[in-house]
């Protein structure tokens, strides 16, 4: 006697029910992306209790005759696929034919439908996936899905079912985000005979997402749009510092369909790189067009995940438009608009990747003629960046230090001051003392600095408001570009120690050490094994003379840790810039001239640099002359 048998329909339906009809939220979505396939400009979606009682869905689409909808309900049965091909090319938001055949086997459901109204309706009834009622019946263009007692034979099923509140939040998420993706579609869904969405058509994706979030979202949004040959895409994302430490508020769209795609998500995250802070997020709201041979969507039971083929060029895209916007559209709050090496869409230049190759990294956009000569201009004018020594950094060791080189770093025209209190601002040289009105006077910017405020913050006047400015994560955001740059161009300087720094590592911070001994190196540091826990620093950056090295080198360990064994070259080389530059940057409560406050605004100004910090933090702020009003009550 055989023990493999040949399953009933009745039990195979309801296996294919488990599958496809998790809950009443997936009815739902099924049910309505049919009527989104039916080219229906309407949907109107009405639960009761969550849908655990009651589900209707209905439209205006093209409906059905006899035929098809007799055919409908069995399994495997669409109008949407007929080949090989047509899978590889879906652009239908059903294709698999089984849901109507699913849902119908755990439930009491009937199908009204009418394709031509001369013609009339069709209407079928099926009970636990039996048909007992078929019959014409008097019915508008369209279709009219009606799913009652959902899992009324399987109470397993029931039993697995969450609150009310539960399942009903599902639905109304989801008719929110396939909202998005169609702003041409008016939706209303009704709960317990009380509408809670009714949305009307809109001409934009843009213009559907602020009717959907409202303007407290939509404020903190940047509008974007790119094109090019392989894929096109618009939407809004946030500024850097509007982030916020969820991600619900990050939606992609792929052919107008909901997904969650890695790479583009990590291309958009690679666009905020420097920007964000510690476990905050970017709200993102992206409508990607692409050729459907591009994606496939049939690899989740939910097709709520696909698949790109192209994964590291749409990465790339998404990674480069959407950094040059992002600084783009920050800069133009602040800043009236200058040229800059930006292109049409918002992407930067970037360097050959000839210099690169061997470190597998991407380098920063390539600085023009401009920005080289201002950063040389102020910097030796004002020593915002530290005096260079007369060689540059090469991998080979070196045994000592002209005495010339060591001079250089003296700094004789300052009171001395606490490392934890004094930047890098050595060699600073007047030739004709200024005035300071005077010096306002003549400055090239458009802000015109105040004052300092408790020693951190420069205080500046723009266009009809008050700027406030961080002077440290201002000065630490040109250093950290400034690095990249040198580093990238090979020009970045190291400086020999004549006694080496002697430091002791755990174990697991030694091996971590080791294995990125290249990458030290090509930094500028040269760290040897003394043996034991113990290592000796014998070469490290200029830019870190007299600095705490042993401290920097174990922070940057201890954020290594964290990249895990996939974390990127690129990542661990601006760790360290980061770190170079913010040990280096003048730091909160250092008092500084008038001179110098106005020179590092006028680099701000000049340059082509991102507004905040390499950690994320915003920089710059600014406050109207209306809303200073509104504070004096001189606006009631």
């Amino acid at each position: 006697m055989t023990k493999i048998k040949i399953l009933s329909e009745t039990l195979i339906n309801k296996i294919a029910a488990g599958e496809v009809v998790e809950r009443p939220f997936s009815v739902v979505k099924e049910l309505v992306e049919n009527s989104i396939d039916s080219g229906a400009d309407q949907i109107f979606v009405t639960i009761k209790n969550g849908g655990k009682d009651y589900i209707s869905v209905l439209d205006n689409g093209c409906g059905m005759d006899v035929d098809d909808a007799q055919l409908a309900i069995e399994r495997h049965a669409t109008s949407k696929i007929s080949s090989n091909e047509d899978l590889e090319r879906i652009h239908t938001m059903g294709f698999r034919g089984e849901a109507l055949a699913a849902i119908a086997a755990v439930s009491r459901f009937e199908l009204t439908t009418c394709f031509d109204e001369q013609i009339g309706g069709y209407q079928i009834r099926v009970e636990g996936g039996k048909r007992n009622h078929a019959a014409k019946i008097g019915f508008p263009l369209g279709t009219r899905i009606v799913i009652e007692d959902l899992f009324f034979n399987t109470p397993a099923r029931q039993k697995f079912m969450k609150s009310v509140n539960t399942e009903y939040g599902h639905i109304h998420d989801f008719i929110i985000r396939l909202s998005l993706g169609y702003p041409d579609i008016q939706f209303k869904l009704t709960h317990n005979q009380k509408v809670v969405i009714n949305i009307p058509k809109s001409e934009t994706f843009v213009d559907r997402v602020k009717h959907c979030f409202g303007n407290q979202i939509s404020d903190d949004l940047l509008e974007v749009k790119h094109e090019e040959s392989y894929l096109s895409y618009d939407g809004l994302i946030s500024f850097p510092s509007k982030s916020r430490p969820s991600k619900r508020w990050q939606h992609t769209f792929i052919n107008n369909r909901y997904v969650k795609c890695l790479n583009i998500n990590h291309g958009i995250y690679e666009g905020y790189k420097t920007l964000l802070m510690k476990n905050m997020h970017p709200l993102f709201f992206v409508r990607v067009t692409i050729d459907p041979s591009e994606v496939d969507v049939n690899v989740h039971p939910a097709k709520t995940e696909v698949r790109v083929k192209n994964a590291r060029l749409i990465h790339t895209i998404f990674s480069n438009s959407i950094a040059g916007k992002l600084k783009l559209g920050t800069r133009e709050q602040f800043f009236p608009a200058t040229d800059t090496t930006d292109n049409e869409d918002g992407s930067t230049d970037t360097l050959e990747t000839d210099h690169t190759e061997h470190l597998s990294v991407i380098p920063p956009e390539k600085p023009s003629e401009t920005e080289t000569s201002i950063y040389k201009e102020k910097n030796e004018q004002l020593s915002f960046v530290a005096p260079q020594p007369e060689t540059t950094f090469t991998n080979k060791k070196k045994d000592s230090l002209p005495e010339s080189q060591i001079r250089s770093f003296e700094n004789k025209h300052f009171e001395k001051q606490t490392p934890d209190t004094a930047g890098d601002r050595s060699q600073i040289h007047h030739t004709t003392p200024h005035p300071e009105s005077d010096l306002l006077e003549k400055s090239d910017t458009c802000f015109k600095v105040l004052g300092q405020l408790s020693n951190k913050y420069i205080m500046a006047q723009g266009d009809q408001k008050l700027i406030l400015i961080d002077q440290h994560a201002a000065h630490e955001r040109i250093r950290f570009e400034e690095i990249r740059r040198q580093f990238y161009s090979k020009t970045l300087t190291s400086v020999p120690l004549l006694i080496p720094i002697m430091m002791e590592l755990p174990p697991q911070d030694g091996l971590l050490l080791e294995q990125y001994e290249k990458e030290w190196e090509q930094a500028g540091f040269v760290i040897d094994h003394f043996g034991g826990n113990d290592y000796s620093i014998k070469q490290i950056p200029a830019l870190l003379q007299n600095k705490d090295i042993p401290r920097i080198i174990k922070e940057i360990l201890d954020e290594q840790a964290g990249f895990g064994k996939t974390g990127k070259l690129e990542a661990f080389f601006n760790e360290v810039f980061e770190k170079i530059a913010c040990h280096s940057s003048v730091r909160a409560g250092q008092s500084l001239s008038v001179e110098e406050m106005q020179s590092l605004v006028d680099q701000l100004t000049s340059l082509n640099l991102h507004l905040s910090c390499p950690h994320g933090r915003p920089f710059i702020i600014d406050i109207t002359i209306d809303e200073l009003d509104k504070r004096f009550k001189r606006i009631l």
